[in-house]
Order: C-alpha cells, then sequence, then structure tokens
C-alpha cells in the first residue's frame, strides 16, 4: 500500500525502529506534523495547467461579474440543498479578495458534487469554455486521491471515518492565487479530517509545526522534502486536522508566509460526512511579524 510505503520512509527519516502500522502514521503526525508522499500521477505539467485554467477563469469573472454572481446564486442554492451536510461547510465556489487588505487572494473551492449540481441545474455553465476546462482539470485531480485518504484512514484505525451511501470520502479541492501583497499574520489549523497539500510554486513559503501544548514562531519551518519535482512527479504533504480530535490525534498548524511574489497552490480537504463539528480548546498560535 501507498500509505506503508510512506510510513516506511517517514520512520527512517526519523531515525526510529518501529514497524510500520496503524500507530506510526499517527506518530509520524505527532512528531513532524506531516507525512511526504511522491506522486507519480501528477508532476509540475499538471498543475501548470490547471493554474492558467484558473488564471484565465479570473479573467473571465472579472471580466464578466454578471457570471461571477450567477455562480455564487448557485453556490447559495447548493449549499441550501443536502449536499451541504454531506461535505458539513459552506466553502464552495470562487472567491476574489484580491481588494481585501492583508488578504490579498483569489480561491477556488471545488468538489465533484458542486461540479454535477451546477451542470445538471445551469447547463448553461458548460458553454462557457472557461469554466468548463477548469472544472474538468479539477475533476482528474480531485478523483486521483480519494484512494490517499482511505489507505490513510484505514492506516489511522479510523476506516469508517470516510463512510457514507456515496461511497468515497467528501473532497475539496482549493486552488489558491497568492497576490504579491498577501500578508498573513497568524497560523492556523484546517477545519478538516486530513489536509493533502498537492502543490505549490513555492514550496518554502509553507511553514509547519508539529501540534504542542505551546509554540512559538521559531516552531515553525518548511519542510525538508525528499522527492523532487518535476514534469511527472510531485512531492505532496499529509497532516491532520481539526476532526481527528476526538481520537487524540491534533491538528497540525501552519502558514503560508509572504514572499512579494505572484504564488499558486493547490490543496485537498477530506472532510467528514454529514459531521457536527465539536468545539476543541486547541492550543493558541503565535502572531507572525512580516
Amino acid at each position: 500500500m501507498i500509505i506503508r510505503k510512506i510510513l516506511l520512509l517517514g520512520i527512517l527519516l526519523l531515525g526510529t525502529d518501529q514497524p510500520c502500522g496503524a500507530t506510526s502514521l499517527a506518530e509520524q503526525f505527532k512528531q513532524a506534523g506531516y507525512v511526504e508522499i511522491c506522486d507519480t500521477k501528477h508532476g509540475s505539467a499538471t498543475f501548470d495547467s490547471l493554474y492558467t485554467y484558473f488564471d484565465e477563469l479570473i479573467a473571465f469573472f472579472q471580466a464578466n461579474p454578471w457570471w461571477a454572481q450567477k455562480l455564487y446564486s448557485a453556490k447559495e442554492r447548493f449549499i441550501r440543498s443536502h449536499n451541504r451536510h454531506y461535505y458539513a461547510t459552506d466553502f464552495f465556489g470562487f472567491y476574489d479578495e484580491s481588494e481585501r487588505a492583508g488578504r490579498s487572494q483569489i480561491s477556488f473551492y471545488y468538489s465533484m458534487h458542486f461540479h454535477e449540481f451546477i451542470y445538471s441545474r445551469y447547463p448553461e455553465f458548460k458553454e462557457v469554455h472557461e469554466i468548463m476546462h477548469f472544472f474538468n482539470a479539477c475533476f482528474e485531480i480531485q478523483k486521483s486521491y480519494e484512494h490517499l485518504f482511505n489507505e490513510a484512514a484505514t492506516e489511522l484505525g479510523l476506516e469508517t471515518i470516510f463512510s457514507s451511501q456515496n461511497g468515497h470520502p467528501p473532497i475539496i479541492l482549493k486552488i489558491i492565487k497568492y497576490l504579491p501583497s498577501y500578508v498573513p499574520t497568524r497560523p492556523h489549523y484546517d477545519g478538516t479530517a486530513l489536509t493533502l497539500f498537492l502543490h505549490s510554486t513555492d514550496d518554502q513559503s509553507l511553514l509547519l509545526s508539529p501540534y504542542k501544548s505551546s509554540c512559538t514562531v521559531d516552531d515553525f519551518s518548511a519542510p525538508v522534502r525528499k522527492f523532487s519535482r518535476s514534469y511527472n512527479q510531485n512531492s505532496i504533504l499529509l497532516i491532520p486536522g481539526l476532526l481527528l480530535t476526538e481520537f487524540s490525534m491534533y491538528p497540525t498548524p501552519h502558514i503560508v508566509i509572504h514572499n512579494g511574489t505572484v504564488r499558486y497552490a493547490t490543496i485537498a480537504f477530506a472532510m467528514r460526512p454529514y459531521y457536527l463539528a465539536q468545539k476543541n480548546e486547541l492550543s493558541p498560535l503565535p502572531n507572525f511579524n512580516h
């Protein structure tokens, strides 16, 4: 299994002699905050193409705000449907925060159900090439990682955490364009079961820390990658989110720091189907001053 191979690599890197097993992945999360995976399905070519389609989508919506508003209305209708409860979140669709001080980013939250909902109820979206190309690219990427989330859950001893009548985990794909004026101030925890950092045009801007009862800015650093990125190979990171705390697995805090350039990133969020998140008391996170 892919995850077992990953665990073996992680154990060697940590210099331990623990056997591979369900507790090993949890221990990796506890000690390092993440596990690195070598992805041979999608390399830089796939994500370069995705970002090109995303730029075309952004330009289309900014030139045609009526279409952006129409998509927003469709999103509002989607989150009032039963599909919203499957994902247990309201984050879907297009978010243009390019003019919002500090945020300075543009993002899209994609899911297969959202894709199907849009096309079935608003068939006119199929006629817009910028939307069609972007949705198709997201679909091809997202479907590649369902098995990985399922395998990770099995290794953690949580085989049923994604169980539902849909037969696959509720996954949301987030594509982000960071603008040069983007300035974050504080790390955060993801409100997910598991998160995959699939790609970034600047790996060094992502800083992580394993979960601690108290952490400082100095605890955060860019993960050391063992796998190189190339045309047909990619290095991806798996981290735990907030939705595993009831199993005594705590989320990995992280932050994308400012570097003054345009950057892109793609992240996959695995949620818990029909789950009502509980309020958790987690360690406070430090303020970053850039």
